[in-house]
């Protein structure tokens, strides 16, 4: 099976699904990741100032991650950070239809529609329009992942319901050291994108289900045959 996780942001893809990640990897299902924006531009009065160097390191940061979770096929585009409601949605369908019609996915992870950050929400809407149900479309299932401190505060009329949870009981582990590759990017106790709090709220949502830890997603389609 080919696995594709589109996130918005480099971190976004550990948050929401580095569990979801490991577990693919360890059946040996072949995992791209595909990341659209930059990183931390949004973070100044100009955008124009960012530090290449921080964003190379931003990269790498990226790039390690994906080394700790088993992803070997790490697509990085630079789409602007937090400013995605400022670009056409058909130039990110068509970047991420690129990568969908290279990969040729049978599933697919990406951002819930209602999260509070701009870019989940453009992400999920031109994800959605990517994998359309087209004839001969790879796309079997879409799973929109939740990632802290963006998905809890969003839409109260797009609440995030999740009925789909994986048990990442044997691999939160590497999650957690997958995102603290992101130190930049992890705050203190009790913000959500804190380690202890990411860990809580796993074991939260695995006492839902029956399990030590879990992560939870939507099922946004699924074609069965």
């Amino acid at each position: 099976m080919n696995v594709l996780v589109i996130a918005a942001h480099p971190d976004d893809e550990v948050l929401g699904a580095g569990g979801a990640i490991v577990r693919h990897v360890a059946k040996g299902d072949r995992v791209s990741v595909l990341i659209l924006g930059s990183g931390l531009s949004s973070r100044l009065a100009n955008p124009q100032e960012m530090d290449q160097r921080d964003l190379a390191a931003l990269r790498r940061h990226a790039e390690q991650a994906s080394a700790i979770l088993g992803v070997t096929d790490l697509r990085l585009l630079d789409f602007p950070d937090n400013r995605f409601d400022g670009v056409d949605l058909l130039d990110i369908v068509k970047a991420i239809e690129a990568v969908i019609g290279d990969v040729q996915p049978g599933i697919v992870y990406t951002h819930h529609p209602g999260d509070l950050n701009i870019d989940h929400q453009r992400t999920a809407m031109a994800v959605l329009t990517a994998c359309r149900p087209l004839p001969a479309s790879s796309v079997q299932r879409i799973l929109a992942m939740e990632v802290p401190s963006a998905t809890g505060w969003g839409d109260p009329a797009l609440p995030f319901v999740p009925n789909v949870f994986l048990d990442i009981t044997h691999v939160i582990a590497k999650k957690l050291e997958a995102m603290s590759i992101y130190h930049g990017e992890l705050r203190d106790f009790p913000h959500a994108r804190s380690l202890e709090s990411l860990e809580a709220r796993a074991k939260a949502w695995g006492s839902q289900v029956g399990v030590k830890a879990a992560e939870p997603f939507v099922l946004l389609r699924e074609i069965l045959s």
